[in-house]
């Protein structure tokens, strides 16, 4: 599993349309193969950044396939208004006991 870290840089004031437009678009990436959690989280530090945060099973699933899809498109075009600049994406690799509590 791979999990993406996209940092979202929102205009201000711009981050309840954010949640709202993600809560519509979620559906987008969760229904593209390979895609098996999204969530978007708000900065308790900084309000106007966010990180979306996309399991993925295989890291070509989001590199390779993703952006070539509808879903891709109609997803930044839900996003991406509301973003000053390009988001800072970073893949992450987890390992099976790495989401089990100890």
């Amino acid at each position: 599993m791979i999990y993406e870290h996209a940092e979202l840089h929102v205009h201000p004031e711009a981050g309840v349309r954010l949640e709202a437009d993600f809560a519509t678009a979620r559906h987008l990436l969760l229904e593209t193969p390979g895609c098996r959690s999204a969530e978007l989280l708000r900065s308790v530090d900084h309000p106007d950044t966010y990180l979306l945060r996309v399991g993925w099973e295989r890291l070509e699933d989001h590199t390779e396939a993703f952006p070539g899809t509808p879903q891709a498109k109609a997803f930044a075009e839900a996003v991406a208004p509301h973003c000053v600049a390009r988001p800072r994406v970073i893949h992450y690799a987890a390992h099976e006991d790495s989401t089990t509590a100890g």
